[in-house]
């Protein structure tokens, strides 16, 4: 099973939370819940960025690694702020702004009739499109519906098809606290 910088195929599946923004949130290091920082280099960055975006590979280098971090951060504080109903702080609204300011990725439709992306895809692209799906979120109706999963915690938008449920996660918490009683 190919890994993606420390993620398996199968664990790639369960950090899909419905929204390409949270999705970015939980590769941040999370010991609480068992998860070490997954973006830690340029290659497994590329690959991380093409599979959460369905771009494919992402030319990155080491130099795009910070201002994903940042973006990551931004995003995060952000969704806490929205979960606690409190304005988001005017560093990440400006930092989000100006991520979504860049052209995202151009897409084609090839002569085959298969749809691509238009040259080599870059970082600034992908944070482009991660930052205005952050903003669509934060700015609209699903806002009220992002929820942190007690078991895991995950960000997911409530009810969210492919991401953490609630049911799975209380499973795992009630099973956990009947083996320690």
């Amino acid at each position: 099973m190919a890994r993606l910088d420390g993620l398996s195929a199968g664990e790639a599946r369960r950090f899909r939370s419905g929204r390409m923004a949270l999705d970015l949130v939980h590769t941040a290091d999370d010991r609480e819940h068992g998860r070490a920082e997954l973006l830690t280099g340029p290659d497994g960055l590329a690959r991380w960025l093409g599979v959460v975006t369905g771009l494919g590979p992402v030319a990155a280098t080491a130099a795009d690694i910070d201002p994903v971090h940042a973006l990551r951060h931004a995003v995060r504080r952000a969704a806490a702020r929205t979960m606690a109903k409190t304005a988001m702080s005017v560093v990440d609204r400006l930092a989000l702004n100006a991520a979504a300011a860049i052209a995202p990725p151009v897409p084609e439709l090839r002569a085959d009739g298969a749809a691509a992306v238009r040259g080599v895809v870059r970082v600034p692209e992908v944070l482009s499109l991660l930052a205005r799906d952050a903003i669509e979120l934060f700015g609209g109706p699903l806002a009220a519906h992002i929820r942190t999963c007690g078991g895991c915690g995950l960000l997911y938008v409530e009810p969210s098809p492919g991401g953490c449920t609630a049911r799975r996660c209380a499973a795992r918490v009630r099973v956990s606290r009947l083996r320690s009683a």
